[in-house]
């Protein structure tokens, strides 16, 4: 031990080290946090667009709609969401990519109808996680605290 309190430069060295390794990984912490808060909201928001179909109600508008074109739309449909991905598109783009699976047969446009709604709430859960401002009427893109999220169509397996 020094006892005219200097410290060595060794020590001095690696506590700097140690510092800027530390704030190193807080940052790809707090990078890797927020992709899990988006990936968990979007989750809820999937399902929640599920759910609406499952319990097939709608807008008048839109019941009227489907009872002239997708009549089997007014029915309740059984909705697994399977699998959500999230993929990197740029240094602040993300693409989030929703699996899906239903037992009822469904044509290309009633499954395109089913993707955009589960696309919609899910954008939307993500913008009201993060307390972001409304992005158009559709939330596209979502916003996180430091992403935009696009959605591509749901894929059904």
């Amino acid at each position: 031990m020094n006892n005219k309190g200097q410290i060595s430069l060794e020590y001095i060295l690696f506590s700097t080290i140690i510092i800027v390794m530390l704030i190193f990984i807080a940052g790809t912490l707090l990078d890797e946090n927020e992709k899990n808060i988006i990936i968990d909201s979007a989750r809820m928001g999937a399902q929640e667009g599920a759910d609406k179909n499952a319990y097939a109600t709608y807008y008048n508008d839109t019941f009227n709609y489907y009872q002239s074109d997708y009549p089997r739309l007014l029915h309740p449909t059984d909705i697994d969401i399977i699998n959500i991905t999230l993929r990197e598109n740029g240094e602040k783009r993300l693409i989030l990519e929703i699996y899906a699976h239903s037992n009822t047969k469904l044509t290309y446009n009633e499954k395109y109808i089913i993707s955009s709604r589960i696309n919609y709430y899910t954008r939307r859960s993500i913008t009201n996680t993060f307390k972001q401002k409304q992005n158009g009427i559709y939330y596209t893109p979502a916003l996180s605290d430091n992403y935009e999220i696009e959605c591509e169509d749901v894929r059904w397996i």
